[in-house]
């Protein structure tokens, strides 16, 4: 994977939050370089500390009440796609994935 620890790395991210209880469908993208410098880096460094390294999908039984989640990482021109819900989104990924949670806005389908 690209050194997403340089602060000269592109970095970008797309968050998507999807289904649960009310169905409703969130996300953001953000470009590590278009955020107040305090943001980008600690973007930088949710996504080295997340272990989200390959792309896959995988996702709980029974997981049709659950949040779907997608990421994808776009990193130094490589790209790595993540499927999960909130019952198997691994846990070094949990803090990036709430702190994209915070920054998702509603979603028009």
């Amino acid at each position: 994977m690209a050194d997403v620890e340089s602060p000269r790395a592109p970095l970008k991210v797309t968050f998507e939050q999807s289904g649960g209880f009310a169905g409703l469908v969130k996300g953001c993208v953000l470009d590590a370089d278009a955020l107040p410098a305090d943001e980008s880096a600690e973007l930088r460094r949710l996504v080295a500390a997340s272990g989200l390294e390959t792309s896959s999908k995988v996702t709980s039984r029974g997981a049709r009440d659950r949040r779907q989640l997608a990421i994808t990482i776009d990193r130094g021109g490589e790209r790595v796609a993540i499927v999960c819900d909130d019952g198997c989104t691994p846990e070094g990924a949990r803090p990036l994935v709430a702190f994209l949670a915070a920054r998702a806005k509603p979603v028009r389908p």
